[in-house]
């Protein structure tokens, strides 16, 4: 026995090494592809989603991997709208369930959202549910806005509508934003209205998330290399907060206001460049030459 053990170890010894490496290299790529997961999730999801602790903006993401296919998980963060539009019962529920607020569009390659699925798998021993202690640790503390000054509110109107600028630059939100309220002029319509947006958010833990890492493209480009500082952040929930909840100061409009005076200057414009037009033609520079050709015949 002794001498078939060790003709078989020195026959296979080769065999078994590679095997380990082969062993070795997986699991090695497994830890390195679940480590990029992690600053991947951090900076992409991290501003609405948690492993383990609860809901937050948008689902617990623990076991996310056991119950979903690759597939769909693919389909649902590149393009969760795409995914609902095509009357998924899955994607369509979710929606729903979540104040019809769908996620954000994340084109991420499918190296990266690998390293994220592997990521939340390695967070996610045996997909067992947050219990009870852990989802009331994680749940928010009451909203600091419920106790705002009117100052602050004042500077988080201000900062909204670009009265004071950020301190490091930003645009202001009333850019690409619009909130329906007295004493702050329509915004602009390439974003969502924020008038209830303390509510969709959440309160102040889920509008302060997005504040900090915001996960919408359009707003990362927005504010690269140019943060809210977490005072600004704080007054601007403050100011959204009043907005949403004092209904009796919002306004109804049946046409932004902005919009019908656009409409009105175009209308205008065109009656004037006509009526030119029309004085123009009338008293060419031919009619002119033809004129006088004529009076000296």
């Amino acid at each position: 026995m002794r001498i078939i053990s060790k003709r078989f170890l020195k026959t296979n010894s080769g065999k078994m090494a590679s095997l380990l490496l082969v062993c070795c290299f997986l699991a090695s790529s497994a830890s390195v592809s679940a480590q990029d997961g992690a600053a991947i999730f951090k900076q992409k999801c991290s501003a609405c989603h948690k492993i383990g602790e609860g809901k937050f903006v948008g689902p617990d993401l623990m076991g996310v991997t056991t119950k979903r296919s690759e597939e769909w998980l693919f389909k649902w963060v590149n393009s969760s709208s795409s995914l609902i539009a095509s009357g998924d019962k899955d994607a369509v529920a979710i929606y729903n369930e979540y104040n019809k607020m769908a996620m954000p569009d994340q084109p991420l390659p499918d190296t990266e959202l690998k390293s994220i699925f592997a990521f939340i798998a390695s967070k996610s021993p045996g997909a067992v549910s947050a219990s009870a202690d852990t989802v009331k640790k994680s749940l928010p503390a009451p909203d600091a806005s419920l106790t705002a000054t009117a100052e602050q509110i004042e500077v988080g109107k201000n900062l909204f509508t670009g009265s004071n600028a950020f301190i490091n630059g930003g645009a202001s939100c009333i850019s690409c934003h619009n909130v329906n309220y007295n004493g702050v002029i329509p915004g602009g319509l390439l974003a969502k209205d924020l008038t209830s947006v303390h509510s969709r958010m959440g309160g102040d833990a889920g509008l302060m998330a997005i504040l900090n890492a915001p996960p919408f493209p359009a707003m990362t480009q927005a504010y690269n290399g140019k943060p809210i500082t977490e005072q600004e952040i704080a007054a601007l929930a403050a100011f959204l907060y009043k907005v949403d909840k004092d209904t009796a100061n919002q306004i109804v409009s049946a046409m932004d206001p902005l919009l019908y005076g656009g409409v009105t200057g175009a209308f205008g414009l065109f009656v004037l460049i006509y009526l030119l037009w029309i004085v123009r033609k009338k008293n060419t520079v031919k009619k002119d030459i033809y004129e006088r050709q004529v009076k000296s015949i």
